[in-house]
């Protein structure tokens, strides 16, 4: 039931198989844990075990989908196997749930053409198990270009969607099926979305079932982890991170991480943003032309901000700067961030701001 869960996740995925084999599974639950440990695939998972289809099932995140669906793509254009074109598939399915019909009401009209450009990702998507090696190129550079009009920068969750979500859950399910919704980054989310979810959590409809994710529970709303049974998932040990890896044919010894796999993978260049967090740091010159159109070109500001702050720890462990300094600057970093993601801001304001904040602070 849990094929996969079971391997990187075992406690989880028992406890998940009980819960739905004795039809006791819960109305709410928490996923929570660090990025990358299967948190999104135990969704789908209970998703299939519920026999949830793309029509019963929903998807709200904020999660950056862009360097995903490029190291997926990739994977497919170098292997043409199989196993790459269903990690193509799983990948890209997080993304296209969240064009669902349920949310469209919430969109703005030149929102609204996505979702028929999302239409034509999923027949593309359909064609992966018809074509065979010599059509997966042509097909491969179709998604491509079908997924650069689909795919948006992270954005927040907003009240919209979750008003669009409970209007969703009150009419009948075709067929009487369960329904699934998966709200993945709730703790980003602005307090009127927060509320609007809360009321529906307190009175839940019928067979219907609220999956959040997140990797910083502490910031969601007391009053909405009150109605949810929690699972924590612990970080991939070595053995799993080898198992996922192998899984889709990649050699796990290339890679630190399953993160490292998606960010290598998707063409980032991740050692001029590596580099360019520890000259900020350390108030050495930074080619800032280079680094703005990496970041702007893969999308990649989340995972240049994560090298500043591990830059900042990196120079207090090495007796550099003191402990408070450090602590301050990843604090302001962290909530600009956050704050950046709650206003739908730009990206590039964010960057500016980190950067002119370490650079006065630091000297």
């Amino acid at each position: 039931m849990f094929y996969g869960l079971e391997n990187t996740q075992p406690e989880v995925a028992a406890i998940l198989g009980e819960l739905v084999e004795t039809r006791q599974f819960p109305s709410a639950v928490l996923f929570a844990g660090s990025p990358y440990s299967g948190r999104m695939y135990a969704a789908m998972c209970v998703a299939k075990a519920f026999d949830a289809d793309i029509t019963s099932t929903v998807i709200i995140s904020d999660r950056n989908h862009n360097y995903r669906i490029s190291a997926a793509l990739r994977l497919y254009k170098n292997a043409k196997n199989k196993a790459a074109s269903g990690f193509l598939k799983e990948t890209a399915g997080t993304l296209l749930k969240q064009y669902h019909g349920a949310l469209i009401d919430s969109q703005s009209s030149s929102a609204k053409k996505k979702f028929s450009d999302a239409g034509e990702c999923m027949d593309l998507l359909n064609e992966l198990d018809h074509t065979d090696e010599k059509g997966a190129e042509k097909l491969a550079a179709s998604l491509e270009k079908a997924f650069s009009s689909v795919i948006d920068s992270a954005k927040v969750i907003s009240v919209g969607q979750v008003r669009d979500i409970i209007e969703w859950c009150s009419t009948s399910s075709l067929e009487g099926k369960v329904k699934l919704v998966i709200i993945e980054g709730l703790e980003n989310a602005t307090e009127s979305a927060s509320n609007a979810l809360l009321k529906t959590l307190e009175e839940p409809p019928e067979k219907t079932h609220f999956i959040l994710i997140s990797s910083n529970p502490g910031r969601i709303p007391q009053t909405v982890l009150s109605r949810v049974r929690k699972f924590v998932f612990s970080d991939f040990t070595d053995n799993e991170k080898r198992y996922v890896l192998s899984s889709i044919f990649v050699d796990p010894s290339k890679y630190g991480s399953i993160e490292e796999f998606f960010i290598q993978y998707s063409g980032i260049d991740d050692r001029l943003l590596s580099e360019s967090a520890v000259c900020l740091v350390r108030r050495k010159k930074i080619n800032l032309t280079a680094l703005i159109s990496e970041l702007e070109k893969n999308q990649c500001w989340d995972r240049f901000f994560q090298h500043v702050i591990f830059a900042l720890y990196e120079e207090f462990r090495m007796g550099m700067l003191p402990e408070e300094q450090v602590a301050e600057l990843s604090r302001d970093i962290t909530e600009a961030v956050s704050k950046g993601k709650a206003f739908n801001q730009m990206k590039r304001l964010t960057f500016d701001y980190v950067f002119f904040k370490v650079r006065e602070v630091l000297g």
